[in-house]
């Protein structure tokens, strides 16, 4: 007699699909990892499709074993599943592909051991017939990268999900913009550009310390507290030299000297 599958409660129980080679499929119980006895189950909740119904089996191990499915709203998802960990995920709207999901496989991981990192890609397909935009994982020893080509930017994060930094890329896939942050989750640099000008602003505990740029050929540091300009820095190139000119808050010259530190002039 063919086992009948038991539905969880959809408050309670997610089913949570690998993100990473070495990541297996995982029953989530009131946001904590579970394990659930051997037979089969339907978890109503993915981070992939949201609300839907998944059928899945589960072996003495307490892993998912072979390959199941997902519906959702006329939707289908078959998930190719290999020692627990899901190897590709195709989602289907009456026969027509809109959403995979491809990981490495773990037994057969591709690695460039120049650069030292380990390739996944995670590929979204969107409208199939006017062509595709994709979102793309690197995993490397100690971080990862993601690029998404919906929103043009580019995010690396630690092997704890903690953003480390992200950028907003052109078409052509150059920075527009840029910000990092320490492993706190508080900003510690932007880069921008206004106006033509490029800038680099550098934060102490989420506030705004020192912004950096340049401008007709001079390079202007500014220093900040609580908000407040209190000290600028000017450099100036000339005939070899630089001479360096400090302002106050207030815009009054404070000191001039050449870059060696020689002083030449102070009012």
């Amino acid at each position: 007699m063919a086992q009948e599958y038991v539905r969880l409660d959809k408050n309670s129980f997610q089913l949570h699909l690998s993100e990473s080679p070495k990541d297996t499929i995982r029953i989530i119980e009131n946001g904590k990892t579970t394990k659930l006895k051997t037979g089969k189950y339907i978890l109503q909740q993915n981070q992939f499709m949201g609300p839907s119904n998944a059928f899945v089996s589960i072996n003495q191990e307490g892993l998912v074993e072979g390959n199941f499915k997902i519906e959702k709203d006329g939707k289908r998802g078959i998930v190719e599943v290999r020692h627990g960990v899901m190897q590709q995920m195709n989602v289907k709207t009456d026969e027509v592909l809109n959403f995979q999901y491809v990981i490495t496989d773990t037994s057969s991981v591709q690695r460039d051991f120049r650069n030292g990192k380990i390739s996944q890609e995670k590929l979204v397909f969107y409208q199939p017939k006017k062509g595709k935009r994709k979102v793309s994982k690197i995993f490397f020893d100690d971080h990862y990268t993601v690029e998404n080509e919906f929103d043009h930017t580019k995010s690396d994060y630690g092997l704890d999900n903690k953003l480390i930094s992200r950028a907003k890329l052109d078409c052509s896939g150059q920075v527009l913009e840029s910000r990092s942050f320490d492993k706190n989750g508080q900003l510690v640099k932007h880069i921008y550009k206004k106006d033509k000008i490029n800038y680099t602003d550098l934060y102490q505990h989420n506030n705004l310390a020192e912004r950096i740029y340049s401008a007709n050929a001079l390079i202007y540091h500014e220093y900040f507290k609580n908000q407040l300009l209190v000290k600028k820095i000017v450099e100036k190139k000339n005939k070899g030299q630089v001479e360096i000119y400090v302002y106050n808050g207030e815009g009054k010259l404070l000191e001039k000297k050449t870059a060696s530190g020689a002083n030449v002039s102070s009012t």
